[in-house]
């Protein structure tokens, strides 16, 4: 497994880490105070980031130490650790809490700098998928999804299941009966808690769902449609799932310590079952600025990351007015948005987990910005907390 660390977990474990929102108890602390702070180039690890001054790169490396400030002040208790490219260079790069969560604990984790990435795995899936569809495993995004799989009949038998394509998959809008956001993740009426806690093949249970609508006609956020991807790639690849991700995604990008929970028929949770150093996650981000290019290497195609990133569904919070980052689509398992910024507007695409898990990418800026956090409580105040430091901070700064 190339000293990959592969971790597995029960399902009632599982089930709690596979979605963008949820509920549960969170036992992190404020980190300690931190009176003063001294800004550090980050660290050239070998790992194929080249690293450079922040003001090298147009970021002033002043706001960077004011931003880490007033976290140190607690005006951003939520944020774990923080890594940000400018120009193509890792410019910065803090690991701010200081203990463990029970996060760590569903993989025995014990590295402050690597951290739940829930549904940004979700976005790394996508990248799979296009990677699947390079290399000619599938026959494009238009295929029908059930011919990716061998099952011999499906419950809830309506011929419109047919029409269901891999398209469809990718841009959450497979018409199947599916809402697990009406419900707080982890009860036991939330659609995924029941999955975890009653399927065994998550694939097959999905497929077996009744229709809602026709496929293509609405969007219906769908973690087990994320997990059934990986299954597809297996399906249809020579390897299985675990090394199709490390030979053509983790080894090509340096990422060594990559961890993840497993469903309960053993296949790596890409739902939001994925751990990864901060550092290490904006690397996704920076393949998709570069176009699926990583230091002279075409991983994924440009034609690929331009579909993903394009919004098949219109979105729009439902209280604009209290984020500072305005969400405006969704895409092949991106999401798609802008921030107005000096009078004009930043269009942004970006890879969001539970917790406020955040990869965002800001062309116009060539910029790229890791935030893990631990905000699983859906605490009152908290869900700008991310957008609003970059806003105040990152943006400024250039």
């Amino acid at each position: 497994m190339r000293g990959y660390r592969l971790f597995v977990v029960s399902a009632i474990v599982v089930l709690l880490a596979a979605c963008g929102g949820g509920s549960g108890s969170n036992d992190r602390t404020s980190p300690p105070p931190i009176p003063s702070y001294s800004y550090q180039v980050p660290a050239s690890l070998g790992d194929g980031w080249t690293t450079s001054n922040a003001d090298s790169q147009g970021l002033s490396v002043q706001r960077l130490e004011d931003m880490m400030e007033a976290i140190g002040r607690g005006e951003y208790p939520i944020i774990d650790s923080i890594a940000i490219a400018s120009r193509g260079s890792l410019v910065f790069e803090e690991t701010i809490r200081t203990q463990l969560d029970e996060k760590d604990g569903w993989v025995a984790n014990n590295d402050l700098s690597r951290h739940a990435q829930l549904s940004v795995s979700k976005s790394i899936v996508s990248i799979l998928v296009g990677i699947a569809v390079d290399q000619g495993y599938f026959g494009g995004v238009d295929v029908p999804y059930l011919g990716l799989f061998d099952y011999a009949s499906y419950d809830n038998w309506d011929e419109r299941k047919n029409q269901i394509t891999l398209h469809h998959v990718l841009a959450m809008r497979l018409g199947l009966e599916w809402d697990e956001w009406s419900t707080p993740y982890g009860t036991p009426d939330n659609p995924v808690t029941r999955f975890f806690r009653e399927q065994h093949d998550f694939s097959k249970g999905l497929l077996d769902l009744p229709l809602a609508a026709d496929p293509g006609s609405a969007f219906a956020y769908n973690t087990i449609a994320s997990i059934s991807l990986g299954q597809a790639i297996q399906n249809r690849n020579p390897l299985a799932l675990v090394d199709f991700l490390a030979t053509h995604l983790l080894d090509p990008l340096n990422i060594t310590t990559a961890g993840w929970v497993d469903t309960p028929s053993g296949l790596p949770d890409l739902g939001g079952g994925l751990f990864l150093r901060t550092r290490d996650v904006a690397k996704f981000g920076q393949l998709y600025l570069d176009d699926g290019n990583w230091n002279g290497q075409q991983v994924v195609s440009a034609d690929w990351v331009a579909a993903s990133i394009q919004a098949y569904t219109e979105l729009r919070w439902s209280d604009p007015e209290s984020r500072d980052w305005q969400v405006d689509g969704y895409g092949y398992q991106w999401w798609t948005g802008y921030f107005e910024h000096q009078g004009r507007r930043l269009d942004t695409f970006v890879a969001l987990g539970w917790g406020q898990q955040t990869v965002m990418v800001i062309p116009e800026l060539d910029l790229v910005i890791a935030i893990n956090c631990n905000d699983y409580d859906d605490n009152p105040g908290a869900d700008n907390q991310v957008f609003g430091l970059i806003a105040r901070f990152i943006l400024p700064s250039g």
